[in-house]
C-alpha cells in the first residue's frame, strides 16, 4: 500500500473490470470520438446514463458544445477501434468506421456490440471530472462478447462461472 491516497485509489480502480466504450458526438459537422470506461447506467425510467470526463481531456469540450452523444459499446474483436480512438496520434479515426447517424445527431457504430445515444441533461462538476447525464433516445443490443478492461489490459470477460 502507498501513502499517496489518490496512487492508492488508482490502483484499486484498476482492478475493477470495465466494459470498453467510443463515445461519439458531431461538432461542427465533424464526428468525434474517444474511448472511454468510465460510463454507467443512472435510471431505468427515464432511461438515463452517465459518462465521466476528465476536464483536462482534448474530448472534454466536445459533449458539452454537441448537446448530445452516443455510448457504442464494443465488441471483443473491437481492441484495435478502442486503440485508434485512445490515439491522439490518429487525424481521423472514424476512417474506415461504418456508422449512421442517429435521432440525438451522434454517430453509431454499425457493428458495436449496443448502444445508446443520448442528449445532454446535466454536467456536474465532480473532482477533476465533469459527469455528463444523458436522456437515452435510442438504443439497441445484438448478441455477442464485449471487450473489456481490467489492471491496465484489454481483456476477454466470455468466461461464465456455473
Amino acid at each position: 500500500m502507498t501513502d499517496d491516497p489518490s496512487n492508492a485509489f488508482r490502483a484499486v480502480m484498476r482492478r475493477v473490470p470495465t466494459g470498453v466504450t467510443i463515445v461519439t458526438t458531431v461538432v461542427d459537422g465533424k464526428p468525434k470520438g474517444f474511448t472511454a470506461n468510465a460510463f454507467a447506467s443512472v435510471s431505468a425510467a427515464p432511461p438515463m446514463i452517465l459518462i465521466c470526463v476528465n476536464r483536462q481531456a482534448r474530448s472534454h469540450p466536445l459533449i458539452a458544445a454537441a448537446g448530445h452523444f452516443c455510448v457504442n459499446v464494443l465488441r471483443l474483436d473491437q481492441r484495435e477501434l478502442a486503440e485508434r480512438f485512445a490515439s491522439h496520434a490518429n487525424d481521423d479515426p472514424f476512417a474506415d468506421v461504418a456508422y449512421r447517424i442517429d435521432r440525438s445527431g451522434s454517430p453509431v457504430f454499425d457493428d458495436a456490440l449496443a448502444y445508446l445515444d443520448c442528449e445532454l441533461s446535466a454536467e456536474h462538476a465532480a473532482g477533476t471530472h465533469t459527469i455528463f447525464i444523458g436522456n437515452v433516445l435510442g438504443c439497441a443490443a445484438r448478441d455477442g462478447s464485449p471487450l473489456g478492461y481490467f489492471n491496465g489490459s484489454y481483456r476477454d470477460f466470455q468466461c461464465t462461472i456455473p
